[in-house]
């Protein structure tokens, strides 16, 4: 059966956002990488439902409030997964 022939994209990416992919991606090559996080945008998943309902809140608060938030929430989660550890 002949391989399926596929899309060749020629993208441009800035320096630090390819840091980024070289950082996260380990033994797998840019394009797999890449594709994975595209897949798994197109999809969706519970992770991204909480991102995108709290994108509108975060971006209402000032940068100091933002962060206070987000490192609360943080620690909320980091408790709320010892505890789940102890069950």
């Amino acid at each position: 059966m002949p391989k399926p022939k596929t899309h060749e994209f020629k993208i441009r990416i800035s320096p630090d956002l390819m840091a980024i992919i070289d950082g996260a991606r380990g033994k797998r090559s840019k394009n797999n990488q890449i594709n994975a996080w595209l897949w798994s945008k197109a999809r969706g998943d519970h992770a991204d439902q909480l991102a995108d309902a709290l994108r509108p809140v975060l971006a209402s608060l000032s940068e100091e409030d933002r962060g206070m938030f987000v490192a609360r929430a943080i620690s909320a989660l980091e408790i709320l997964s010892r505890a789940g550890k102890r069950k």
